[in-house]
């Protein structure tokens, strides 16, 4: 498994026009069988940061995520959004997982 762990900070008074991008395209990731998880959270003391939590079954999965038509369409919908360049980590599970 291979989890993405993206932070994003909005340009004020985007934040719903942001969240409902990324509710739109959960849906398309999440069709993907190596996609397990696109989960969206908000900062609870920072106005406009949000994280979002991604995880892929494969380094493939990833892969074939970044490389897609829909990542390429995200991410183009997402510059006008975003008040500044994501902060995006790529971390892999250690030991036991809950």
């Amino acid at each position: 498994m291979i989890n993405v762990v993206a932070k994003f900070v909005v340009v004020s008074g985007s934040e719903q026009t942001f969240e409902d991008t990324i509710s739109e395209f959960r849906g398309r990731y999440m069709a993907d069988p190596g996609c397990l998880r696109f989960d969206l959270q908000k900062h609870a003391k920072a106005e406009g940061t949000y994280v979002l939590l991604e995880s892929y079954e494969s380094g493939d999965a990833l892969r074939r995520h970044g490389e897609s038509e829909d990542y390429k369409e995200f991410s183009a919908r997402m510059k006008e959004l975003l008040a500044q360049k994501p902060q995006v980590d790529i971390v892999r599970p250690v030991g036991e997982q809950v």
